[in-house]
């Protein structure tokens, strides 16, 4: 057995779990992380030992580039009172938390109506900026996000989606073989199965912007829209309940306009949620952030992220987890999409886009690890969503 330990000395809890996540991807090269919080070491078991090169360019690169990283809280709403929960292990009993296989969960119950109330909240927030409501499916075109550069940046996300030949003849076979093994037989399809065409969508409003391919926008129009729909991030072993799944539910508004407008409505969006926030008597933090893991090459683009201020995220603390949770992204996409797509404004410069992402089950984790899981305990507003509900 090989382990490498590295001194992250003071490394924000962020930053060492963001390492600890990447290396756990790596399944080839890595057997377990672990991070001891006390002294600061990461401790990493390799498969074998001629990975530790490979491991430690890792490592480094991503220590330099949080290194160069600082906090900075935009916002806050804060309860003096608020006590965080672990409520993990209650989750794991309830009957309503429906635990489908890893990364895969299903509501029930109040932590359904819950579910809904917030679902229902930030379609009403979508309205009340004029969003037209679009539907897509949850299956997007590959080639879609090859446009938009995603398998560069985030390959380790992508869930492929693909199927048999239109061949008679190899689909009798996969159905004798089915009959003849029980139905215990997807090792033997690999081979046979088409080239995939098509990704489970990895972000809700990735379809939205080759939509607006070749649209000019009138004098001062900004362009809104909202959309809801099931996400899919593949996550391997870094699944947890309700905070990190493989399949999720996501609401999100994109505003196209120009940089003034958007940075404006930003600001607007960011306020209606810490609004919200106040309602619920719920302790957030709005920081400025940005994606936790890049590959190589890529990994410069956070800098680029902070220094820009193009990501804000609201936080949840969740002391028995490590880090923080974030439940909502504000995003200033300046014109990574509209050049692309050649979406434009009315004097022929390029439209900028902006996405507000909310995650609807981080949104339940986050509220149930303040509130508990006893609904008689929530707060009014949501506790009226009860009436005519089972459960």
């Amino acid at each position: 057995m090989t382990v490498r330990t590295y001194q992250l000395g003071a490394a924000r809890p962020a930053a060492a779990q963001a390492m600890v996540e990447a290396l756990q991807l790596d399944r080839d090269n890595v057997v377990r992380v672990e991070h001891d919080a006390a002294t600061g070491s990461l401790h990493v078991e390799l498969v074998r030992p001629e990975s530790a090169e490979r491991i430690d360019a890792v490592v480094l690169s991503m220590l330099r580039m949080h290194r160069r990283i600082s906090p900075k809280v935009v916002r806050e709403h804060r309860v003096s009172s608020v006590e965080v929960q672990d409520i993990d292990e209650e989750l794991a009993a309830s009957p309503h938390l429906l635990q489908l296989g890893a990364g895969l969960c299903g509501l029930a119950g109040p932590l359904l109506v819950l579910f809904r109330w917030f679902e229902a909240r930030f379609r009403a927030l979508a309205a009340s900026f004029g969003a037209e409501e679009h539907h897509y499916p949850a299956l997007v075109l590959a080639e879609i996000l090859e446009e938009v550069g995603y398998f560069a940046h985030f390959p380790q996300h992508a869930t492929f989606c693909c199927h048999l030949p239109d061949s008679l003849p190899v689909l009798e076979s996969v159905a004798a073989e089915a009959r003849q093994a029980k139905g215990s037989f997807a090792e033997t399809l690999a081979d046979r199965l088409c080239p995939p065409r098509h990704v489970l969508t990895p972000g809700v409003c990735l379809p939205c912007y080759r939509q607006q391919r070749d649209v000019v926008l009138g004098p001062g129009e900004v362009r809104t829209l909202t959309m809801q729909n099931h996400v899919f991030r593949y996550e391997g072993a870094n699944v947890r309940p309700l905070t990190r799944a493989w399949d999720f539910s996501v609401r999100d508004i994109v505003f196209f306009g120009s940089y003034e407008q958007l940075h404006d409505l930003r600001e607007q969006v960011v306020e209606a949620c810490i609004a919200l926030c106040r309602e619920l008597e719920l302790d957030v933090r709005v920081e400025l952030a940005n994606d936790p893991f890049f590959l190589d090459a890529n990994r410069d683009k956070a800098i680029y992220q902070r220094m820009g201020e193009v990501k804000y995220e609201l936080l949840f603390d969740l002391p028995h987890r490590g880090r923080p949770l974030a439940a909502a992204s504000f995003n200033l996409h300046r014109d990574f999409y509209t050049k692309v797509y050649g979406t434009r404004r009315s004097d022929g410069q390029l439209a900028e886009s902006a996405c507000m992402g909310f995650g609807l089950e981080r949104w339940v984790y986050g509220f149930l690890s303040q509130k508990g899981l006893d609904p008689r305990r929530w707060p009014d507003p949501v506790t009226r969503s009860f009436k005519g509900s089972a459960g």
